[in-house]
């Protein structure tokens, strides 16, 4: 019987939700959508329409749920990859920690269900078929909303005793007299340098009334990039202590996780032509190697990193159970033959 070659993936964001039929071996999207999040109202809220969107898309390339191995889902949460249990969640689907997302798979599409980290989705997505192809070790930042990282270490991605180790790199400490981050620490890298605390980082700046940024309806990185390129005060104030605070935190992930390279992603780095060689300049002055120099390079699969992870991912868990499954069989016919 040949196996399945689809994923069903879900990238459960905290406005929209990404959604994606993906090839396992070739981390092809063949189909995809987006729906509005109900993030603060749960899961119990968003996953009915996610579930009509995912068979709508399977409609669509004319396949049925027994042409997918499983699905995988990303949330922006701390996740028991081992228990497939959802251990923390911050301000986005607070009932995720309750939610039994393995029953809801089972019962809405009759697959098994794999559930993931969103940044860890995210490296595996370019370790597998994008940016980090070709090493061991390779770590992610991505700047968007807020400040998700991962590390992929000697091939294998990067757990911790309780899931955690590797994701929060937004939330390493980078200025104890700082801001307050949402998950409650003061001086977040993801409170001193994120879209979503840019606004009051703008508007705590003392001649903010006199920038061009005031008269801006919204206030986010491209505004920031924007107005700093025709030399706005106040935007390039900005903007550079976010460039060393990235910086920063760079050279903390490669301090704490010895990668090959690092993978810069998410939205803000449609200004890549300006965080790049600043990043770059940042671990060649601060960066203690031994041994050479680590590469920093942008994401090659932008929106798309996520689902294809969820791809490879829910292949090795659903190949990993099956292996755990015939070793058991083994053993038992074994047994029964002795």
């Amino acid at each position: 019987m040949t196996q399945p070659q689809h994923a069903l993936c879900v990238d459960l964001g905290g406005t929209r939700v990404k959604l994606g039929i993906v090839h396992v071996d070739e981390g092809r999207t063949l189909a995809s959508a987006a729906i509005p999040a109900a993030a603060q109202g749960g899961l119990a809220a968003t996953l009915p329409s996610v579930s009509v969107k995912l068979r709508e898309l399977l409609h669509s390339l004319s396949l049925t749920t027994n042409d997918c191995l499983g699905v995988g889902i990303a949330l922006p949460s701390l996740i028991d990859a081992k228990a497939q249990k959802v251990r923390s969640t911050n301000d986005k689907y607070p009932d995720a920690a309750t939610f039994d997302l393995s029953r809801w798979s089972h019962d809405e599409l009759a697959l098994p269900c794999v559930i993931e980290n969103d940044a860890n989705a995210a490296l595996a997505g370019e370790w597998r078929f994008g940016a980090g192809r070709g090493v061991q070790s390779a770590v992610l930042m991505i700047l968007g909303t807020g400040i998700g990282t991962s590390a992929i270490i000697d091939g294998q991605p990067l757990r911790g005793e309780h899931g955690q180790a590797g994701c929060l790199g937004g939330h390493f400490i980078v200025n104890p007299f700082g801001r307050r981050c949402t998950c409650g620490a003061i001086g977040c890298l993801e409170s001193e340098a994120s879209t979503w605390a840019l606004p009051q980082i703008v508007r705590s700046e003392p001649d903010y009334q006199t920038s061009a940024l005031a008269r801006e309806t919204v206030i986010d990185f491209a505004a920031l990039f924007r107005l700093a390129s025709v030399g706005d005060a106040v935007a390039l104030r900005v903007r550079d202590r976010c460039l060393a605070w990235w910086g920063a935190g760079v050279v903390s992930l490669i301090h704490a996780y010895d990668p090959q390279r690092v993978v810069m992603a998410g939205g803000v780095m449609a200004s890549a032509q300006a965080i790049l060689p600043s990043i770059r300049q940042s671990v060649k002055q601060n960066a203690w190697l031994g041994w050479g120099s680590v590469e920093v390079v942008a994401s090659e699969l932008g929106d798309g990193a996520a689902l294809a992870g969820l791809a490879w991912l829910t292949q090795r868990h659903v190949q990993g159970v099956r292996n755990v499954r015939d070793d058991r069989d083994n053993e038992q016919s074994t047994g029964a033959m002795r």
